[in-house]
């Protein structure tokens, strides 16, 4: 889905469950008042909470969703897990004052009045209100797979639940119980600060780049090695920016295919990968040939082999005595774990054998050499000699 849209509809569901929150605090509030019923203040309190934190998901939302510029060419998801770990910390300190006050009312039950029946009904139309905008917010945050906006739904799921220990204090409080109101007060607290802690914990992980599941990554190793020319994977590394995956991933290929096919590969491979899992939103790809060995000290491969250009000089030098550079199209080098084959593409039609054992015999001191292909111009055949 494109940003911009993405950003309109995360938008909208939040205004819709803003304007709600604020209609229920505001209700729950004044109605609490009116009925004597502290739980069903702090539930007010906790809904005009929600209101507050949507107007931070809007702020956030629009700075997450925004386009990679060059300041931040990765996107900028990670506003979003930030936005996450502040709903959380805002959890945790509206529990801790709802929690306060619970006790301190809890500490001379006989003071606590008796609240009125009436308060039940508003509790549940909050109850109603509240697990409609979780249902729609979900359904909104699943299609676009935003860490933030889950959050938001679980914090209006969170007030319908307080809600109902409100209803069930409301209703103990009835029978004679009149602490059943402060307790369920001091259930939603417990309630806030728990969801909380999920929040937070979720976000910290993130941040620190810790990598998807065991059962993904399984997952994504499946979907790349069934993309044909792939024989394995070198290494996979993850991590999460906003709720989205970020893939690096070392691609194990035969070592005598061209580069642009490698690219070719590579590019298969990321278009599967992005088309398969929606949740996937940069994929780096590294090509490595068949004989990489990921656990050696080079990675790059063996360090005694020299460089291209180098051993490009050293070979036609070798050769000057018996090719002109105009008998000669191209020289290609494989670089492999046993040495360096050289296949050498002819512009002439035939090459005395003679010609070619005194080709291979001039490279025999370059012990990097290990095997040497000779190609003709109109002729698909090739003659191969063992060097070393």
């Amino acid at each position: 889905m494109e940003l911009s849209k993405a950003r309109r509809e995360a938008t909208r569901v939040t205004v819709v469950g803003m304007i709600l929150d604020i209609a229920l605090g505001l209700g729950k509030i004044v109605g609490g008042l009116l009925t004597q019923s502290f739980a069903l203040v702090t539930d007010g309190i906790h809904s005009l909470s929600d209101a507050a934190t949507d107007v931070f998901v809007l702020l956030v939302a629009r700075f997450a969703h925004a386009e990679p510029d060059a300041e931040h060419p990765y996107g900028h998801g990670r506003f979003e897990t930030l936005g996450t770990i502040g709903m959380g910390i805002v959890f945790f300190i509206t529990a801790g004052i709802i929690l306060y006050d619970s006790v301190m009312r809890l500490r001379d039950p006989s003071t606590l009045p008796t609240p009125q029946l009436a308060g039940a009904a508003i509790a549940a139309i909050s109850i109603a209100g509240k697990e409609w905008i979780y249902h729609y917010t979900m359904r909104v945050a699943n299609k676009l797979n935003s860490s933030l906006l889950k959050a938001n739904a679980w914090h209006s799921r969170t007030d319908a639940i307080s809600s109902i220990a409100v209803l069930v204090g409301l209703v103990a409080a009835q029978q004679g119980y009149p602490w059943m109101d402060t307790a369920a007060a001091a259930f939603v607290a417990l309630i806030i600060a728990k969801v909380g802690w999920e929040l937070c914990a979720d976000s910290l992980r993130e941040l620190v780049d810790t990598a998807v599941s065991p059962a993904r990554q399984q997952q994504l190793r499946e979907c790349i090695l069934s993309v044909e020319g792939i024989r394995g994977i070198t290494e996979l590394r993850s991590r999460l920016s906003g709720g989205k995956m970020m893939l690096e991933v070392h691609l194990l290929v035969s070592p005598r295919i061209s580069v642009s096919e490698g690219h070719q590969l590579g590019e298969l491979v990321r278009r599967k990968l992005i088309g398969r899992f929606s949740d996937i939103s940069e994929v780096l790809t590294h090509i490595d040939s068949e004989n990489h060995d990921p656990s050696a000290p080079e990675s790059d491969g063996r360090s005694d082999l020299p460089e291209r250009q180098w051993l490009l000089d050293s070979i036609r030098e070798r050769w000057q005595n018996f090719l002109s550079d105009k008998d000669i199209e191209r020289v290609a080098l494989h670089y492999l774990e046993t040495g360096i084959e050289v296949d050498l593409m002819l512009q002439i039609d035939e090459l005395p054998s003679i010609t070619a054992r005194q080709l291979t015999e001039a490279l025999t001191d370059l012990n990097c050499i290990a095997r040497l292909r000779i190609y003709h111009k109109h002729h698909d055949a090739q003659l191969t000699l063992p060097v070393q």
